[in-house]
C-alpha cells in the first residue's frame, strides 16, 4: 500500500501510535513537576530542580510531537492503492537463427546444392524450415481466432501485426513469414488469455514430439527439415485440436 504527500509517495507514520506516545510523555512531564513540588514543599531543593529538568525534557518532547501530529493531520494525505505491476510477457517463440546452419544443410542434402550457391528462394525456404518447430501451432492460433496483438506493440506494429494474421487465416501468408516480419518472436500474451495457458503447456510439452512424430510418419522428414504446406497442417492440426480438448477447451 503506498501513500501520496505532496505528489510523494511516503510511508506515513502511524498517527494514533504517536498520539499514545504524546500522551504517556504529557503524563511522564506531570508526574515529575509533581514530584518537584513535593521535593520543593519538604524543603530539598536539589532533588526539586533536577525533578523539574526531567519534567521540563519530557514536556518538551510531548509538544515537539504534538506539532507532528498536528502537522500530519493537516496534510491532505490520501491512501491509495499500489498501481498494478505493469504486465510482463516472455517470449512463447523466439526463433534467432541457431536452426539456420541445421535446416541449410538438410536442404542442401536434399536437394543437392552448395551453401554458397543458394538462391533468394533457397534461403526462403530453409527459413521455413527453421520455423517447423512451431509454425503449426502459430497457424492453428490465427485459425481459431486465439490470436491478439502484443501489449508491446505500438498502433503502427499492432495493425501490421493483425494484418498479417489475416493473411495467414485467409492463407495468403505462411506462418514462417509472419515470424520474419517480427524478428522470430510470437510473444506470450499474442495468445488470447483463454488459451494462453494451453499453448503455453502444449507448447513446451507434447507439441514438439507430436511435431516429430508427424514429420517421420507423414512427410518423411525430419524437424527443420521440410516446407510449410497448408494441407499439411490441415492433417497435424487435429493433434492440437485434440489436445486443446483435454484440456478443456
Amino acid at each position: 500500500m503506498g501513500w501520496t504527500m505532496d505528489n510523494k509517495v511516503d510511508e506515513v507514520p502511524n498517527i494514533s501510535g504517536y498520539t499514545i506516545a504524546s500522551v504517556l510523555m504529557q503524563f511522564l512531564a506531570l508526574m515529575f513537576f509533581f514530584l518537584a513540588l513535593v521535593a520543593f514543599m519538604n524543603g530539598s531543593i536539589i532533588a526539586g530542580i533536577i525533578l523539574l529538568a526531567i519534567g521540563a525534557v519530557w514536556e518538551i518532547l510531548f509538544v515537539k510531537l504534538v506539532k507532528k501530529i498536528v502537522y500530519w493531520k493537516k496534510q491532505d494525505v490520501k491512501v491509495v492503492a499500489d498501481p498494478p505491476a505493469e504486465d510482463f510477457y516472455e517470449p512463447l517463440y523466439k526463433n534467432d537463427g541457431e536452426g539456420y546452419d541445421f535446416s541449410r544443410n538438410l536442404y542442401c542434402k536434399l536437394y543437392d546444392k552448395h551453401p554458397k550457391h543458394l538462391t533468394e528462394e533457397d534461403e526462403e525456404i530453409i527459413w521455413q524450415y527453421t520455423c517447423d518447430d512451431f509454425s503449426y501451432l502459430l497457424a492453428w492460433i490465427i485459425e481459431k481466432d486465439l490470436y491478439q496483438p502484443s501489449v508491446d506493440d505500438d498502433e503502427d506494429e499492432a495493425e501490421e501485426s493483425r494484418e498479417d494474421a489475416a493473411k495467414i487465416k485467409a492463407r495468403d501468408m505462411l506462418p514462417s513469414e509472419y515470424l520474419k516480419n517480427n524478428g522470430g518472436y510470437f510473444m506470450e500474451d499474442e495468445v488470447k488469455e483463454s488459451a494462453r495457458r494451453f499453448v503455453k503447456e502444449y507448447y513446451e510439452g507434447a507439441y514438439r514430439e507430436d511435431v516429430i512424430k508427424f514429420a517421420k510418419d507423414k512427410l518423411n522428414a525430419e524437424l527443420y527439415g521440410f516446407p510449410f504446406r497448408w494441407e499439411d497442417y490441415d492433417a497435424f492440426k487435429v493433434h492440437i485440436d485434440e489436445a486443446y480438448e483435454r484440456y478443456g477447451g
